[in-house]
């Protein structure tokens, strides 16, 4: 390292001294209080950044990274699709029925929800699904056979309960007429 005469020393202070000057004379009062202001916010931002959570999620940001980018391109397709502001208005709704529910009234529904869940169990229990199915193939056939055609005089309605699947039929609705009342009635 070579050592610097003393009038190179001055050579390189008055270029400094004019330097300096220079840029004071070029630089105007508001233009100080803007740096002035960009510093102090860039020392609350480095503050900010240098808070402990600041710097552990910065910390954990190599690691994550993959799985964030993946998730903010999710993010921005189900914005672009309108998906996202739908489960936005479906939270908003969920929060307001919250907000509007009564400890009362979810215990009432939940009451109301199990019931129906054992009347469903009991349907099935009771072969409800092979039964409705029967009485709905049974129906389309009678409309089927019945299309287009003239109802029953008087005398086919008589000749038709002499019929075995006709007095069966019978015998079924009578009963469960008689059973219907008792049934209700619990």
């Amino acid at each position: 390292m070579a050592l610097e005469t003393p009038q190179a020393e001055k050579t390189e202070q008055h270029k400094l001294v004019s330097f300096t000057d220079a840029a004071m004379n070029g630089v105007t009062g508001e233009m100080v209080s803007a740096i002035a202001e960009k510093g102090v916010k860039m020392v609350e931002m480095a503050d900010d950044i240098l808070q402990p959570e600041t710097l552990s999620l910065l910390k954990a940001l190599p690691e994550t990274a993959e799985s964030l980018e993946r998730t903010l391109l999710e993010v921005k397709r189900l914005e672009e699709t309108g998906v996202l502001k739908s489960l936005i208005q479906l939270a908003d709704l969920a929060a307001s029925m919250k907000q509007g529910m009564t400890g009362p009234m979810i215990t009432d529904m939940v009451e109301k929800a199990i019931k129906g869940v054992e009347l469903a169990d009991t349907f099935v229990q009771l072969g409800a699904i092979d039964l409705v199915e029967g009485m709905l193939t049974a129906f389309h056939n009678a409309q089927l056979e019945t299309k287009e055609k003239e109802p029953l005089s008087s005398m086919q309605l008589m000749k038709a309960v002499r019929q075995k699947e006709t007095r069966e039929g019978m015998t079924l609705m009578i009963a469960f007429l008689k059973n219907l009342p008792k049934e209700l009635k619990k």
